[in-house]
């Protein structure tokens, strides 16, 4: 990732919540997209479960979040764990926004 070219918008902290945390901004969406149909991929995106709302005009995508191992459990109030089963690729982060968009 060209981190240079978010410099010079002067998104690069958007760019880094994205792809650190899954967590994008609209206004970075808006320029990943060339600032054309932003919402109607916004909304295909939430109707197809790729995306959730979050918090203050920010989007999570489950799909961009990174496995981290380091970190235990914090403030945990529910697990989920398919690593003795199989699970259809797609579904996690799925269920992911499902229970983003419940508890949002």
């Amino acid at each position: 990732v060209d981190m240079a070219q978010y410099e010079r918008t002067g998104l690069e902290e958007d760019a880094q919540l994205l792809f650190n945390k899954g967590i994008a901004t609209r206004d970075l969406l808006g320029y990943l997209w060339n600032y054309d149909q932003t919402e109607f991929f916004i909304d295909l995106m939430k109707r197809t479960m790729l995306m959730s709302d979050y918090r203050n005009d920010c989007f999570l995508i489950p799909s961009l979040l990174k496995e981290n191992k380091d970190m235990g459990p914090v403030d945990t109030r529910c697990v989920i764990d398919f690593s003795k089963s199989f699970l259809p690729h797609g579904v996690f982060q799925r269920l992911v926004c499902l229970c983003v968009e419940y508890v949002s």
